[in-house]
């Protein structure tokens, strides 16, 4: 219990503001305001750092611990590391946003590199509907080609 010689320390964080409850990544996809973004993967994001960390310098003055984090988050987790591998992945599943998939669904079949249809399906389940076996099987395959495994 507070006695008389505490002090009030005041809350200083911002309110979060209530989901809108119309986003969710199943069967149907639905993004709400976010459903015609494109989106970048994990490696194209990489990609993307790089490019301003090079322009910037070695070590750019101001870096925000988001930029930081953001960085080793990218690094850690990118399937793939050469800016001309994210090109060819880039090709491959950017055929697939006149077939029916979305920007979201282009960047988590570049971004997790599924072995088999079952496996997108489970991961990305808007995938559902919108190809077939052969169709996706072939796609994980032309993006398991080019992963590093180092």
């Amino acid at each position: 219990m507070a006695g008389p010689n505490t002090t009030h320390i005041p809350n200083l964080s911002r309110r979060r503001p209530q989901p809108s409850g119309d986003e969710e990544a199943t069967s149907q996809l639905k993004l709400g305001d976010m459903d015609a973004t494109p989106a970048l993967s994990v490696a194209e994001c990489k990609v993307l750092l790089d490019q301003l960390a090079s322009r910037q310098g070695a070590r750019p003055t101001s870096q925000s611990d988001v930029y930081v984090k953001t960085r080793e988050y990218v690094d850690v987790f990118a399937r793939f590391k050469d800016p001309k591998t994210v090109t060819q992945v880039d090709a491959i599943t950017a055929g697939l946003l006149g077939r029916g998939l979305g920007h979201y669904e282009r960047a988590q079949l570049a971004t997790l590199c599924c072995d088999t249809p079952d496996e997108a399906r489970t991961l990305i389940p808007s995938l559902e509907t919108k190809l077939s076996d052969d169709e996706l099987q072939d796609i994980l395959n032309d993006i398991s080609k080019l992963r590093d495994f180092s």
